[in-house]
C-alpha cells in the first residue's frame, strides 16, 4: 500500500519545513510512503526549502493558478493509492499514517480526522479541538477522488462520505494553523457565500453529469442524483445566506424555496435542519450550518489566483 502525502503551498515556505517534516517523520508501519509538494507559483522562501529536501521529495512547481489548481494536482500527480492532503502552513501528527492504515486496509474512501487549533506560532490554542472538516484533515482514495476532478475546493471529495465511503476518526492527527493568511476576506457582505454558492453548485452539477455517464464505480445512478440534489440543497442555503447579508430577501426567499424542493429529492430528505431554514429566513434568526459530516468547510480560499 502506497500513501502519498500532497502538500500544498504558496507562498507559505515559512511553514512547509515543518509540514514537509511532519510527512517525512511519520510513524513507521505497513505502507510506502511518497511527499508530494505542489508549489504554486510561490515567490518566498518555498524552492529554497523544497531544495534542502530534494533527495526526499517530489516537487512540482507552477506558474500560479490558484488552490483549485492545486489540489487538482495533488490527486492527479500522486503515485499513491491513498492521498493525504495537507496546507503547507498544517502539519501532522507522527502518529497520522500508522493510526489511519487499518481504515484504509478497509477500504474506506474518504477518511477524516479531527484536528487540533494552532496559532500562527505553532502553540495549541487551549481547548481547541475541531471536528469540521478541512483539507488537511483528509486521506482519500486516489482512484475514487479521481472520478470527482476537477475540485474547487475541499469539498470536492465529500460525496464520496455521503455515498456511505466515509469515516471519521475521534482522534486529532492534524495541527491546523489558523493566522491572518489562511482564510478568505469575509468582511465583504455576501461575497463569502457567493462562493460557496457557485463551487456548490458545480459539485452537484458534476454528479449529475456522473449520474448520466453511469461510470461511477462507487455508488449507483440513483445515489448520485439523490446526493446532487443534497449539495444543491447546500448551495441553495449559501444563496440565501448571501442575500440575507446583503438585505435582499426576495432573493433570500427564493434560495430558501429552492433548499426546500431540493431537499425532498435528496438522501436525507426534509429534516429539522431545513425547518430552521425557514425560520432563519423569517425571524432573520442565526441557524447553525449544514451538518459538519457533509459539509465542514475549513479554510476557504477562491479558485483564482491568490
Amino acid at each position: 500500500m502506497k500513501i502519498t502525502c500532497s502538500i500544498l503551498c504558496y507562498n507559505y515556505g515559512r511553514y512547509l519545513n515543518q509540514a514537509i517534516e511532519s510527512c517525512l517523520n511519520q510513524a513507521p508501519g505497513d505502507y510506502e510512503l511518497e511527499v508530494l509538494v505542489i508549489d504554486d507559483g510561490s515567490t518566498d522562501e518555498t524552492p529554497e526549502v523544497c531544495q534542502r529536501y530534494q533527495d526526499s521529495i517530489r516537487v512540482l512547481r507552477s506558474e500560479n493558478q490558484g488552490f483549485a489548481a492545486s489540489l487538482t494536482k495533488a490527486i492527479r500527480e500522486a503515485s499513491g493509492d491513498y492521498v493525504c492532503l495537507l496546507d503547507a502552513d498544517d502539519y501532522f501528527a507522527q502518529k497520522k499514517l500508522v493510526t489511519i492504515l487499518p481504515y484504509v486496509q478497509k477500504g474506506y474512501l474518504y477518511i477524516k480526522n479531527r484536528k487540533y487549533i494552532i496559532d500562527r506560532e505553532g502553540k495549541v490554542a487551549e481547548g481547541k479541538l475541531a471536528r469540521g472538516g478541512s483539507t488537511s484533515s483528509q486521506c482519500l482514495n486516489r482512484a475514487a477522488a479521481l472520478t470527482l476532478l476537477p475540485a474547487d475546493n475541499d469539498l470536492f471529495s465529500h460525496p464520496l462520505n455521503s455515498a456511505g465511503h466515509g469515516i471519521e476518526l475521534s482522534e486529532p492527527l492534524t495541527y491546523y494553523r489558523m493566522h491572518d493568511a489562511s482564510i478568505t476576506d469575509r468582511q465583504v457582505p455576501g461575497d463569502q457565500h457567493h462562493y460557496l454558492a457557485r463551487v456548490t453548485h458545480a459539485l452537484a452539477d458534476r454528479l449529475l453529469v456522473m449520474a448520466r455517464e453511469s461510470a461511477c464505480s462507487w455508488a449507483t445512478t440513483s445515489m448520485l442524483k439523490k446526493i446532487s440534489k443534497e449539495y444543491r440543497a447546500i448551495a441553495y442555503y449559501d444563496e440565501m445566506e448571501a442575500a440575507l447579508e446583503l438585505k435582499q430577501r426576495g432573493k433570500a426567499l427564493k434560495a430558501c424555496l429552492g433548499i426546500l424542493m431540493a431537499a425532498v429529492g435528496c438522501q436525507t430528505g426534509l429534516t429539522v435542519w431545513h425547518l430552521k431554514v425557514i425560520v432563519r429566513w423569517i425571524l432573520g434568526k442565526q441557524i447553525r450550518k449544514y451538518p459538519e459530516e457533509v459539509l465542514g468547510r475549513g479554510k476557504q480560499r477562491p479558485t483564482g489566483k491568490r
